[in-house]
C-alpha cells in the first residue's frame, strides 16, 4: 500500500504552486505528483510565443528539470487519476497502481472543446494545449501557406499573431459579432480586428465555420455558412477549454462544469481540494461561480490550496477575469465585466478616447471592470482600486477621469493579486 500525506494531481501551474506553498509551512512531508503530461511544468501561454520563434522548447517549461528534487517531491509521470474514493482517502490510478493520501489537491487542469464541425476529425485539424498539438501543428502534413483560426478570444487572437509574424497567412473566424466576448466590448473588438487586418490578417466576426473539407484525408479549407470556401492547410480550433472532471464520476466531489471550491479552495470532502482551470471558484464581484481559466488564477489558487493543505485557512479573494495583450503596436488590459456592461440605473461607464480607449464600468460606486487600450499603465491603479471592498469616495471616482498620468504597468501585472494569506 502506497500512502503519502500529500497527493497532487497535475503539474501545471496550480499543482505546482500548491507543491511550493506546502514547503514553505512542512519541509518534511512526502509529496507525490501524478502527471500525464509528457512535459511537466509546461507553460500553455507561451506556445503560441514558441510558434511564432520567440523563445526556446527549454523556456516553455516554467520550472527546470530538477524542480521535483529541489522540492522533495515523488513524481509519477505518465499516469493519470482514474477515480477517486474521498471515504476511504485512496486515488486509483490508470496505471493500475492505488496511492492512499492524508491530503489531496486536484489540480488536473482542461482540455480543448472542439466543435462537432463536420470534418473536424480530418488530418491537419487541432488545438492547442500541450507541447504537442503546436509541433504537430507546424509540422505534420503538407507545408502549410494558410491557417484558418476557429474562435476569436484571446488565445485565438495571440495564436493569429505569432504565426503572423512566422510568415504564414492567418484567416481567424468568430461566430460572435465581436473577438474575445466575454473580455471586450464591441468598441475595443473592433480596434483588434482593425490592427490585425492592417498587417495582413484576415478577421471576421459573426461568421462560422460550416465544415472542414479534406484533400487525401488532410485539411483543405473550410466551408463558411454561407457558402464561402477558404482555402486553408491547418485548421485550429480556439473555442476554449473543458475541466477535466471525467474520472470524478461517483467520487462524491461535487461537481458543476467543474469541481465546486469555496474561497480556501476546498470541495465539499473533507481533506479535498481543487485549483486551477478544473476548479469552479467564487467570483468576488458577481457572487456566482466562474471558471477563471487563466495562468494567474491557477498559480494564485495553488497558493492557498497547498498552504491549506499544511493546516492554513487562508482565502482567495479578489477572484475576477484578468487578461493581457499585445498586438504589433497595441497594447490591451481588460478586467471584471466590461464586455457585456450596460449603462443602466446602477451601472455607470467612464470613457474616454484621448490616449486609445478608456472603459471603466462601475455599480454602486465600485469598479466593476475596465478595458484599456493603447495606453494601459493605468491597468494596477484600476486594479487596486477594483479589490477595495468599500465604495469608492468621490474623489478617487472624479479622479478616474485624469487616468494616464505617469503610472506604469507593474511587471507580472496580476499574477499576486487575489491572494489573502493569515495564520502564517
Amino acid at each position: 500500500m502506497d500512502h503519502t500525506p500529500y497527493l497532487i494531481l497535475g503539474t501545471g501551474p496550480a499543482g505546482i504552486s500548491a507543491v511550493e506553498a506546502i514547503r514553505k509551512y512542512d519541509s518534511q512531508g512526502r509529496i507525490v505528483m501524478v502527471s500525464s503530461d509528457s512535459y511537466p511544468s509546461l507553460s500553455p501561454v507561451l506556445l503560441t510565443y514558441w510558434m511564432g520563434g520567440h523563445c526556446s522548447s527549454e523556456a516553455l517549461c516554467f520550472r527546470d528539470t530538477d524542480w521535483p528534487n529541489r522540492f522533495g517531491v515523488s513524481l509519477l509521470p505518465g499516469s493519470q487519476a482514474a477515480g477517486i474514493d474521498g471515504k476511504r482517502k485512496r486515488v486509483d490510478l490508470s496505471d493500475g497502481r492505488t496511492i492512499f493520501y492524508d491530503r489531496l489537491l486536484i489540480a488536473t487542469g482542461a482540455s480543448p472543446i472542439l466543435l462537432p464541425i463536420p470534418g473536424h476529425q480530418t488530418r491537419g485539424v487541432a488545438a492547442l494545449r500541450t507541447a504537442l498539438d503546436a509541433e504537430s501543428i507546424l509540422r505534420d502534413g503538407p507545408p502549410i501557406r494558410r491557417v484558418v483560426i476557429v474562435g476569436g478570444g484571446f488565445i485565438g487572437i495571440k495564436l493569429a499573431f505569432h504565426l503572423y509574424q512566422r510568415g504564414i497567412d492567418v484567416s481567424l473566424f468568430e461566430k460572435e459579432p465581436k473577438l474575445a466576448p466575454r473580455m471586450l466590448d464591441i468598441e475595443s473588438s473592433q480596434s483588434i480586428e482593425r490592427t490585425l487586418r492592417s498587417h495582413g490578417v484576415a478577421v471576421e466576426t459573426g461568421v462560422e465555420v460550416e465544415e472542414i473539407l479534406n484533400d487525401q484525408g488532410w485539411v483543405a479549407g473550410v466551408r463558411l455558412k454561407g457558402g464561402e470556401v477558404v482555402s486553408c492547410e491547418r485548421v485550429v480550433q480556439a473555442v476554449g477549454v473543458r475541466p477535466n472532471v471525467g474520472f470524478l464520476k461517483d467520487s462524491g466531489i461535487a461537481v458543476q462544469e467543474g469541481i465546486l471550491a469555496d474561497a480556501c479552495m476546498q470541495t465539499n470532502l473533507p481533506a479535498i481540494y481543487a485549483a486551477g482551470d478544473v476548479a469552479m471558484t467564487l467570483d468576488s464581484i458577481t457572487g456566482g461561480r466562474i471558471s477563471n481559466a487563466t495562468w494567474p488564477a491557477a498559480t494564485r489558487q495553488g497558493k492557498i490550496a497547498g498552504s491549506n493543505m499544511t493546516g492554513r485557512r487562508n482565502r482567495c479573494v479578489d477572484n475576477f477575469p484578468l487578461n493581457a495583450l499585445h498586438l504589433f503596436d497595441l497594447r490591451v488590459a481588460a478586467a471584471g465585466y466590461a464586455g457585456d456592461a450596460e449603462a443602466g440605473e446602477s451601472e455607470r461607464f467612464l470613457i474616454d478616447r484621448t490616449q486609445g480607449y478608456r472603459k471603466v464600468v462601475m455599480k454602486d460606486e465600485r469598479i466593476t471592470g475596465f478595458i484599456l487600450m493603447g495606453d494601459v499603465r493605468d491597468a494596477g491603479l484600476l486594479l487596486s482600486r477594483m479589490k477595495r471592498p468599500v465604495s469608492l469616495s468621490p474623489a478617487e471616482i472624479d479622479s478616474l477621469h485624469r487616468l494616464g498620468n505617469e503610472r506604469d504597468l507593474p511587471p507580472g501585472l496580476g499574477f499576486d493579486h487575489g491572494l489573502y494569506l493569515h495564520g502564517k
